[in-house]
């Protein structure tokens, strides 16, 4: 059996197009540029993430406020579909285990193929927002007011918001919740080129084992026409630090740190590279670091993005973490970036 109509031309997206919308088809192939790169951003921060959980939890010589930690939960306001192709990268792909990530969703009927592979779909932001680690924003921007006030009382001071909404500034959504938890990657398209896209009827899981789509979408030296942020990398890091608070001391989360991000002497990271110099000269090693703002982080340059601009060992470290995360073959090293 095949398709007789496969490859047909008149049949095919552009055959109905006219001269003037040809001109700007180009968007179809920039969507999905920002969809693949979104997922592949948001699939390793989850990986770093759950690693970085997973080995705090590895430690036994845990402080009284450790025992509220528990494995990483993640959550997803908004079942369209860059909420839908979320769960299923997350789900199949950063070893966080079904019953680990839920999905809200106003139409959670529509979000059966996700319930077939365990995951909770419902429609309660607030419940939600109150179980998560990790909450993802891939509601609609009309919706953001609305989802902001429900969520707001509902945030534990933990939990790290992760918004794909790009008309929305970290700073506005931090007022908009009362949080300072916030990662916001700013995207911006720097090239019309499709060349890179995957044709539309290739999935999501199907870009992101292409290996070189997963090169071109690197955050430290992006080539698919569209570029991310440079604050956005140093406010992961910061992320993974706020995760130690009340938990390790610091000389403790640094060498936790260096160990999952495998930097060696001439890359590891210090107290120096992470916080100015007047409070790393009072800061203990023997005592928590203090929580750190990401709207902050990612509205100014901070001592971490300063350090990563002028360090290519640094550069070139991270650079080959994010390709052995994500490319196929690479799970051998992510195995070895998992343990403690």
């Amino acid at each position: 059996m095949f398709d007789l109509t496969a490859n047909l031309h008149c049949l095919q997206f552009e055959a109905g197009l006219t001269e003037e919308e040809k001109k700007i088809i180009y968007l179809r192939s920039r969507s999905a540029d920002f969809t693949e790169c979104s997922c592949a951003h948001a699939l390793f921060y989850c990986k770093l993430a759950h690693c970085f959980r997973t080995n705090i939890l590895m430690l036994k010589d845990f402080n009284s406020d450790a025992a509220a930690l528990h494995k990483l939960n993640v959550g997803i306001i908004g079942g369209g579909h860059l909420g839908k192709q979320l769960a299923r990268v997350i789900v199949e792909s950063s070893g966080i285990k079904p019953p680990n990530i839920k999905v809200s969703s106003r139409r959670p009927e529509t979000l059966e193929h996700l319930s077939l592979m365990g995951i909770e779909c419902f429609y309660d932001n607030q419940r939600l927002a109150s179980w998560a680690d990790v909450l993802f924003l891939c509601c609609l921007p009309s919706h953001l007011l609305q989802v902001c006030a429900d969520i707001r009382a509902h945030l534990s001071h933990c939990c790290v918001v992760y918004s794909f909404i790009s008309t929305v500034p970290v700073k506005r959504l931090a007022q908009l919740l009362g949080h300072t938890s916030i990662l916001r990657p700013a995207y911006e398209f720097v090239s019309s080129d499709a060349g890179w896209a995957c044709p539309p009827e290739h999935s999501m899981m199907a870009a992101l084992k292409n290996v070189e789509l997963i090169a071109a979408s690197c955050p430290l030296s992006m080539s698919r026409g569209v570029r991310i942020g440079a604050e956005w990398l140093p406010a992961v890091l910061y992320s993974l630090l706020n995760m130690c608070c009340s938990v390790l001391p610091l000389e403790g989360a640094l060498e936790l740190l260096n160990q999952l991000l495998r930097l060696q002497s001439d890359s590891a990271l210090s107290v120096q590279h992470l916080i100015s110099q007047s409070c790393a000269s009072s800061q203990s090693p023997l005592r928590p670091l203090l929580w750190i703002s990401l709207a902050d982080v990612q509205s100014r340059e901070t001592p971490l993005s300063w350090h990563l601009r002028r360090s290519p060992a640094l550069r070139d470290r991270l650079s080959a973490l994010y390709l052995s995360i994500l490319t196929p073959g690479g799970s051998k090293d992510q195995d070895i970036v998992c343990q403690s």
